[in-house]
């Protein structure tokens, strides 16, 4: 049973409670940062059982409490986060009965190798994305990602003047962290309503979004709205790129998985400048956080392997996934 936010939150250090609450609050976006922000939560639960001479298996539980956590929440929507706890914390158990000393310093080594490894791999992401508008002015990106973030920092030093194209993604106004990047890059900036989707992205020589998580078939999820860029790039004939590491991958409908719907609850953001607050009564105003591009949509994936036509991210996923050893 997942153990209640609070709870969860009250096993952790005051220091890094605050983190706790960045994700939980949606205060800091993007799978990325949340997985580095989670990695800190272990170290910091493995130093604190440290100097108040913890038993090893009391720091254990601590960290699969913590752990379980943000699989069940944060991972619902994206599965990078999943897989990267499971990788983090893969056979902790194995640490229950060393020294305290070698345990801590054995559980913050898995914890940075795996952080390490990401790094290096987004680094190839971000090589690969460059090369590939590096004959492009105009591009056009769905919701933040810190993926993509990076991305748009690298090309800020290409000798060559981007025009950026930021919906707002109101959804969770995954647009507007992207406008302080872009403007400490040099970028040209276009932002606007997403309802002005079609409007705008027949300008645009590519589209470039972050996956939440994907598919091995080609299905790339995103923050609502993604669908719809999938669909306008199809109509315009535009190319439409997911920049992933591959850690992203979800094997889990080669067995059948159906992936369920997060589903927020945007009363307040959407009604919060109604005359008359009376006039919620009654009405749903539920919507869902993330949905799926379909792979006919995408043109690629450009993961640390390189550009990934669509209909080739099959057999790259399921290499990968032997490579890891069925450790996600």
């Amino acid at each position: 049973m997942i153990q209640a936010a609070e709870s969860v939150r009250n096993l952790l250090t005051t220091d890094v409670q605050s983190l706790f609450d960045d994700i939980v609050g949606q205060k800091v976006l993007g799978a990325g940062n949340h997985i580095s922000i989670i990695g800190d939560m272990i170290e910091s639960i493995a130093l604190d059982g440290k100097q108040n001479k913890c038993h090893v298996k009391e720091i254990i539980v601590k960290i699969q409490s913590v752990s379980q956590f943000f699989i069940k929440t944060r991972g619902e929507a994206s599965q990078a986060v999943s897989n990267a706890i499971l990788l983090m914390t893969n056979n902790l158990e194995s640490h229950s009965d060393k020294p305290i000393d070698e345990a801590v310093e054995e559980i913050i080594n898995q914890k940075n190798g795996y952080l390490e490894y990401n790094k290096e791999a987004t680094l190839k992401v971000i090589d690969y994305a460059n090369f590939a508008v590096k004959d492009m002015k105009n591009i056009l990106v769905y919701d933040y990602s810190s993926t993509v973030d990076k991305f748009l920092k690298r090309i800020g030093e290409n000798e060559q003047t981007y025009t950026i194209y930021i919906p707002e993604s109101r959804i969770i106004d995954g647009g507007l962290p992207y406008v302080k990047v872009c403007q400490e890059a040099g970028h040209q900036i276009k932002f606007f309503p997403d309802a002005a989707l079609m409007y705008y992205l027949k300008e645009c020589d590519v589209a470039l979004m972050g996956a939440e998580t994907f598919f091995p078939d080609g299905t790339g999820f995103n923050t609502t709205g993604s669908d719809i860029v999938g669909l306008v790039c199809d109509y315009y004939k535009i190319p439409l790129y997911f920049l992933t590491p591959l850690i992203k991958l979800d094997i889990r409908p080669i067995y059948g998985y159906k992936k369920m719907l997060v589903v927020q609850e945007l009363e307040k953001k959407l009604t919060k400048d109604w005359p008359d607050q009376n006039l919620v009564e009654n009405i749903d105003f539920k919507a869902p956080e993330l949905l799926g591009v379909t792979p006919k949509h995408i043109s690629g994936f450009i993961t640390e392997e390189g550009i990934i036509p669509v209909n080739q991210i099959f057999n790259v996923s399921m290499n990968y996934y032997k490579k890891l050893g069925g450790a996600i």
